[in-house]
């Protein structure tokens, strides 16, 4: 099994019109979701995340990002065990988000770097 990383990806407009309480509204049928990637052995972690931030570079931090000039953006994550790309991929389009059309998935390999990351 390999880890893979699936990324959130969803309208950044929508989103900053939003309360929080209008954001996550959809919590309940992801927790739902993610209960059955447990019961699959498929779930490690994962969490939304609030659309304040900063943006770092190596000669400033912008105070208004991490979104800056963008249209989409990334509001959580999971870490999941899956047996390739393909598996991984499939598995993020079981998303309840997906399927709604409420947000994209970004689903990228994680590397081991050996004596790092090794679980």
């Amino acid at each position: 099994m390999e880890k893979f990383m699936l990324i959130i990806r969803e309208d950044l407009a929508k989103m900053r019109k939003m309360t929080d309480e209008e954001r996550f509204a959809n919590i309940p049928m992801m927790l739902k979701w993610v209960d059955s990637l447990i019961e699959t052995d498929n779930y490690i972690k994962g969490e939304p995340l609030l659309t304040k931030g900063r943006y770092v570079s190596k000669d400033q931090i912008l105070s208004d990002g991490p979104f800056i000039e963008a249209r989409e953006g990334i509001s959580g994550y999971e870490i999941i065990w899956a047996e390739n790309l393909e598996q991984a991929a499939a598995i993020a389009q079981t998303c309840p988000l997906v399927q709604r059309g409420l947000a994209v998935r970004e689903v990228r390999p994680i590397a081991t770097i050996y004596g790092v990351n090794n679980e």
